[in-house]
């Protein structure tokens, strides 16, 4: 019995691999998707937009396509995560990732490929990502506005009054290869970006700051890649007319003049009354009619309305700008102006702001 035990247990082992490999050969399957890295940057400033090209060899010609996913990330952000890839010759595939990095602790994310059949991922293959091998901090810098791009461009500015010391400058600003989101100047007392656009290849964004009216220049700074430098923007502060400041503080019926010419055509009003009821001459009543009806309309009674409930008030006349006010309740406010399909209004706290022409209800 001992024997015969012996020889079965023998037996078994023996059994054991053929088994295993035999088993293998059915449910396994060999890979068929090999990932590597194409490009990558040596030296990267840290908030620097940079690329990255990855390569995908996919031993299949009948997959749907290639799903990706990002994970285990610090400090590192990935801008197009969902980027498509292209197919080149001998089921080759391509791919570049934008990527930034706000900290010299960061960790760069691993990137996950899935091979698509029938909507669903059969396979997948892993690369992890290092950090460049030079990574710099640029020096702090008072004017520099955050920006490292490849080119970056003033299209057109405007600056107009805001209130009685201050103005506001709104700047059209386009960059290529850049961070241009994270533009933003310090020792500015209300700023920031009012709309931002991105065609794949360039960056738009609508800027505005509040400054105080003595200033004679806005100065800012970006870092160029092309030259490796600092470079200075400077834009004189020229006031121009009032046609698309907000003056979210500014209330036209505060201004002295305002108050002065209202009160020149009271007493006007108010002294030709006078003269008639002394010389009993019709012209002496036309002419105090007259400066009465100046006294009104001056007040504006004809731009009263009301705006719609949920109606959103912006900071400037476009529709992706930012919503500084939404109405819960219908309000009482005053046209001041209006501008391709906004209508600037007077609130009645006296800020004033943009809205959509069809949010306004005629009294």
């Amino acid at each position: 019995m001992k024997k015969f035990f012996t020889l079965l247990t023998l037996f078994l082992a023996l059994l054991a691999p053929a088994s295993a490999a035999e088993e293998s050969a059915f449910s396994g399957r060999s890979k068929s998707i090999f990932l590597s890295i194409e490009e990558m940057p040596q030296k990267v400033y840290i908030g620097q937009v940079f690329p990255v090209k990855f390569k995908a060899i996919v031993a299949n010609d009948k997959i749907d396509g290639l799903g990706n996913t990002f994970s285990g990330s610090s400090a590192a952000e990935v801008l197009n995560p969902q980027n498509p890839w292209e197919r080149s010759v001998n089921n080759t595939y391509f791919n570049t990732f934008y990527f930034k990095i706000n900290s010299k602790t960061a960790v760069m994310p691993r990137l996950s490929v899935s091979v698509i059949q029938q909507q669903e991922a059969v396979e997948s293959e892993m690369i992890t990502l290092n950090l460049p091998a030079q990574l710099v901090q640029l020096k702090q810098d008072p004017l520099f506005s955050n920006v490292i791009a490849k080119t970056l461009t003033v299209n057109k500015y405007k600056t107009t009054t805001f209130d009685a010391k201050n103005v506001i400058v709104v700047l059209e600003i386009e960059t290529t290869g850049a961070n241009l989101k994270d533009f933003a100047l310090s020792g500015i007392a209300k700023s920031g970006i009012d709309s931002f656009s991105d065609n794949g290849t360039s960056q738009k964004i609508y800027y505005y700051g509040i400054v105080p009216n003595y200033q004679k220049s806005f100065d800012f700074t970006y870092f160029d890649l092309a030259s490796n430098k600092f470079n200075k923007i400077t834009i004189p502060m020229v006031i121009e007319s009032d046609e698309v400041s907000t003056q979210l503080g500014l209330n036209p019926k505060e201004s002295i003049f305002e108050f002065y010419k209202s009160v020149a055509y009271a007493v006007a009003a108010f002294l030709f009354f006078v003269i008639l009821l002394k010389r009993r001459r019709w012209y002496y009543l036309a002419i105090s009619l007259f400066f009465l009806c100046l006294f009104f309309l001056d007040r504006n009674p004809l731009n009263n309305a009301k705006l719609k409930s949920n109606s959103s008030i912006m900071i400037l006349p476009m529709e992706r700008s930012t919503v500084f006010f939404t109405s819960d309740k219908i309000l009482d406010i005053e046209k001041l102006g209006d501008r391709e399909g906004f209508i600037k209004i007077l609130l009645p706290d006296g800020k004033i702001g943009w809205t959509d022409r069809e949010n306004i209800i005629k009294n």
